[in-house]
């Protein structure tokens, strides 16, 4: 078994060829690098063809040197037992259990070990595989970082034949070959200009899967593009083929159906729900799928394009307050928007009047029962509006142009907190951190600023967490601000980590200390299933790059227990304490620190 320095050495190495990703000879960098970090005479990197039946090579490195144009077919070779889920792993002896794979004798091949190249969604795209003249001794670091180094390709290989056909799908949503947001706009003008010219309406409709950001956290995302897939086939099977099916965001579709009377849109709309009484199949599983609709029509709701998406759009959310989930727009809904405006001015006088409150939560280390760390946490309870969901008054925020208002007073609240309690409870222990948001992490001076609010706190103490599809927003901006951060004390931590964008190399290159596992792996966990596997990778992956973790919301002994197991000791949750007020948080963990 290797060392700890060998294990990192041998990640380390890995990850610094994949900083060379974008680069055109990638696959040959990387095929010549693995040969060296791994002691091996051969590296392979293959796609396979749709057929199944040929590999066709990206790069092959052997003896030092590497072979250009080459193709085989898979059958008698090794390459063929190499699954979708599964590596195929010959430690030795190789050559004799394939004896019609003359390239295993001509270049005196011992041992094999393949993994297969997979995209998002699953399905496999090529292998990589190593082979050495001798007997591989480790094979469980070499499947570890063939699997890792799989995935990177797989993401590399989509990412290239994403640009060649940037063109093909400037109007296709490439999940579910459905019309995009964008085709979907113009076809709105289209029809309207028909419907003026026939003297006839058109009927927009906006429909949403319920519920599908469950689908996505429980068994990942590829498993939830395979059902975006199915909801939009089955609404194709369904509507006629004059009608027009789009998805324009995450989780919606629009549907325009032409010539249908604003008398007519009820039945239609139960027609599309009568869509999805039979579950959907997407990948191995069966779903049943349940959709909310907002509707409006042209040219009674409105006569402008954007204007009639927006209303079926408004109808759509108030579809969300009533049994039936849908709804036709009416004038009346537009006191919705009054009233988000109403929450917005209280909004605007709660920061003017600093009447927002910081709560915390605090964070445990398992072993010694000690507090390792607390997460400042923002609440509102409004006069008029009462106790407001951080989710909805955030959100709101962002998309109003206050998040920098709201994350300066959360700041100078949770800097100010921290002094007074390093002033009364000496021996505060671990690190105080808060959220930045995707809009503060695009600010530019992000970084001066925080480090001008903490500049007395002492160095390590302060720590501010931000997810990954934040940090990749603008990676080569987030990198500069993060190392400076760092540079002057601060503690980065990722949040929810493992929900978003993750990249191997450019974990290893952001100067992170903390990943912090989201709670939608804790809450389903258990031995052995998928999230307890997960969280397992995790785990190792932050081992072998030095990183510490905190696991997020932990709510059961169980839950606990599996993870201190596995080697995670700081936990975060409802099991050892809710957040709560900084007086209150003093007098339960702090009085006797």
């Amino acid at each position: 078994m290797p060392s700890n320095n060998v294990t990192n050495s041998v990640f380390q190495g890995l990850a610094d060829v994949f900083t060379m990703s974008e680069q055109e000879e990638f696959f040959d960098i990387l095929t010549q690098r693995l040969s060296v970090i791994l002691c091996v005479e051969h590296v392979l990197i293959a796609r396979v063809e749709e057929h199944g039946k040929t590999a066709s090579v990206r790069s092959f490195f052997s003896n030092g040197q590497h072979s250009e144009n080459i193709n085989y077919p898979l059958a008698g070779t090794p390459c063929e037992k190499v699954s979708a889920r599964e590596a195929c792993v010959y430690p030795s002896k190789v050559a004799a259990a394939f004896p019609e794979d003359k390239m295993l004798v001509e270049l005196g091949i011992e041992s094999y070990l393949g993994f297969p190249i997979i995209d998002r969604k699953g399905n496999k795209l090529g292998l990589i595989a190593i082979m050495a003249n001798t007997p591989i001794e480790d094979t469980e670091l070499c499947r570890e970082v063939l699997r890792i180094t799989g995935a990177q390709i797989g993401s590399e290989l989509q990412r290239r034949t994403n640009e060649r056909r940037v063109q093909e799908l400037a109007y296709t949503d490439p999940v579910t070959g459905a019309p995009n947001r964008t085709a979907f706009m113009q076809q709105i003008e289209n029809e309207i200009n028909k419907a003026d010219a026939n003297q006839e309406g058109l009927s927009l409709l906006v429909v949403n899967i319920r519920r599908f950001k469950e689908v996505n956290d429980t068994y990942s995302h590829g498993v939830g593009d395979a059902l975006l897939a199915a909801v939009a086939e089955r609404l194709r099977e369904f509507l006629q083929e004059k009608d027009f099916v789009a998805r324009f965001s995450s989780d919606e579709f629009g549907v325009l159906l032409p010539a249908v009377r604003p008398g007519l849109l009820p039945q239609a709309i139960e027609n599309i729900k009568a869509a999805f009484h039979e579950p959907l199949l997407a990948g191995d599983r069966l779903f049943n799928v349940s959709v909310r609709i907002g509707a409006a029509h042209y040219p009674s709701d409105s006569t402008m394009p954007g204007s009639l998406l927006q209303r079926a759009s408004i109808a759509l959310n108030h579809a969300r307050t009533v049994t039936t989930q849908s709804r036709i727009y009416d004038d009346s809904m537009s006191q919705e928007l009054l009233n988000e405006q109403h929450m917005l001015e209280r909004l605007k006088l709660a920061l003017q009047e600093e009447t927002l409150e910081l709560y915390y939560q605090p964070q445990f280390d398992v072993r010694t029962g000690e507090l390792c760390g607390a997460e400042a946490l923002c609440r509102w309870n409004d006069a008029e509006l009462g106790a407001v969901s951080p989710l909805q008054f955030i959100a709101l925020a962002e998309d109003r142009g206050l998040i920098h208002l709201l994350g300066d007073w959360v700041v100078r609240t949770a800097v100010a907190q921290l002094k007074s309690w390093l002033r009364d409870y000496k021996t505060f222990q671990g690190t105080l951190s808060v959220n930045i948001s995707a809009r503060q992490f695009d600010d530019p001076f992000m970084a001066n600023y925080l480090i001008d609010k903490v500049s007395e706190l002492p160095r390590g103490i302060f720590a501010v967490e931000l997810t990954e599809s934040i940090m990749m927003r603008n990676p080569h901006q987030g990198m500069q601000q993060l190392k400076r951060l760092h540079d002057n004390g601060f503690i980065i931590a990722v949040d929810d980590f493992g929900t978003g964008y993750s990249s191997l190399s450019y974990l290893s290159q952001f100067p992170i200390s903390v990943l912090k596992i989201d709670r939608s792996f804790i809450q389903y966990m258990q031995p052995g299933n998928h999230q307890h596997s997960i969280v397992v990778t995790i785990l190792a992956m932050a081992n072998a790059l030095g990183l510490d973790t905190v696991a997020e919301g932990v709510e059961t002994v169980e839950q606990e227990r599996l993870l201190k197991d596995m080697g995670c000791y700081c936990m975060q949750g409802f099991l050892r304490g809710k957040p709560v007020p900084a007086e209150e948080f003093a007098k339960l963990w702090l009085s006797n620190a």
